[in-house]
């Protein structure tokens, strides 16, 4: 059993591939700070008495200074663009990552806790603290074949991203199952749920899914919903298997889920919609093999 274990997670791969993993998630990491930049900077300005702190900040009782919450969020988003690149990577890897996971947990620390954040957060601390860096970086002087080195250097941490995304899907499946119990499997829970938060948001003025809220009137079609739900985060362990069938119908299932979600709740899950969640499970290094990437990354200069 252990030797199975040892076997998974400190598989070989190359470089590259660990690195792409580093521009995609710190590519979307930076773009959605930008885009919900007004969310983050308006976080500093909301009430004391709302200061309730989550996850790594649970003793925060009393807001930060809104300049240091500001700088901190200005100096996160010059650090996801150096952290995509690559660039001075032993440095800004750690320092990225690291505010990356104190802006978004103080952003949740004023009593609205959601959980959208949290997965990217987990990939940019497995990125930020491992050798993301040592290919297709910016400032680096590239070796020959520095792309295509293979080693489990590389591996182990794109193995630890998998099992954080899968953990993910598994719990959410049986969180839902334990406290929705029979109900769920029988649609009732999904069913009350779609509709009292369509309702919720309409009487709120916020942002709803008429679909949802029409949708709802057809009971039959949510028994089925709900335990396809319930195999696809439950059944998320079957991406541990090195098998590319089992990851595509496991990556397209739960990205049609996330869709389900925001068509009938207008709910958005924005890492897991945009794929790059996913991208661990894949050999994405192979985006660069187009020949004008392909003679670019094998010149001998500076990456």
């Amino acid at each position: 059993m252990i030797k199975h274990i040892d076997q998974w997670l400190f598989k070989t791969a190359p470089s590259s591939r660990l690195a792409t993993l580093r521009i995609l998630c710190g590519l979307y990491a930076t773009i959605f700070l930008v885009a919900r930049a007004e969310s983050f900077w308006t976080t500093a300005d909301l009430p004391a008495r709302q200061v309730e702190g989550v996850g790594v900040l649970w003793f925060l009782d009393s807001p930060l200074s809104a300049s240091i919450f500001h700088l901190a969020f200005l100096l996160t988003i010059v650090l996801g663009v150096a952290f995509t690149l690559g660039w001075r990577f032993r440095l800004v890897g750690p320092t990225f990552s690291l505010l990356f996971l104190f802006v978004a947990t103080y952003r949740l620390s004023f009593g609205h806790v959601i959980h959208t954040e949290h997965l990217i957060a987990l990939h940019l601390l497995v990125l930020g603290f491992t050798q993301s860096g040592d290919a297709l970086s910016l400032g680096r002087r590239a070796q020959k074949n520095d792309a295509e080195r293979q080693s489990a250097v590389y591996g182990w941490p794109i193995q630890i991203m998998i099992l954080l995304t899968v953990i993910t899907y598994v719990l959410a499946g049986i969180s839902k199952v334990q406290h929705g119990g029979w109900d769920w499997l029988t649609g009732d829970v999904l069913r009350n749920q779609v509709a009292y938060d369509n309702l919720r948001k309409e009487l709120l003025g916020s942002p709803h899914s008429p679909f949802g809220g029409w949708l709802v009137r057809f009971g039959w079609l949510f028994p089925p919903a709900a335990i396809a739900t319930s195999i696809v985060e439950i059944g998320a362990f079957v991406a541990l298997a090195n098998q590319q069938r089992l990851r595509w119908a496991f990556a397209l299932s739960a990205w049609a889920f996330h869709v389900g979600v925001v068509l009938t709740m207008a709910i958005s899950f924005p890492y897991p919609l945009s794929f790059v969640a996913y991208a661990p499970l894949f050999a994405v290094e192979q985006i660069w093999s187009t020949k004008l990437v392909t003679r670019l990354l094998r010149r001998k200069t500076y990456l």
